[in-house]
């Protein structure tokens, strides 16, 4: 048995986004920095479990590119 998505339903993307949504601005969410203290605004729920950094403390930690 062979499925074919050529028909374009059923593919989870619309418009060849990427996979980013274009719904608007991002629902910003509150949460205290976990290097500096500072408050700072996320794009995510932060979970309690994993630190959130503010913009100048995530350069920091951020993970080295290729």
């Amino acid at each position: 048995m062979r499925f074919d998505n050529r028909s374009g339903s059923g593919s989870g993307r619309s418009g060849g986004s990427g996979g980013f949504r274009s719904t608007g601005p991002r629902e910003m969410h509150k949460a205290i920095c976990s290097d500096c203290k500072q408050e700072t605004e996320v794009p995510f729920v932060p979970a309690g479990d994993r630190p959130v950094y503010c913009r100048e403390c995530y350069q920091k930690h951020r993970p080295a590119r290729y």
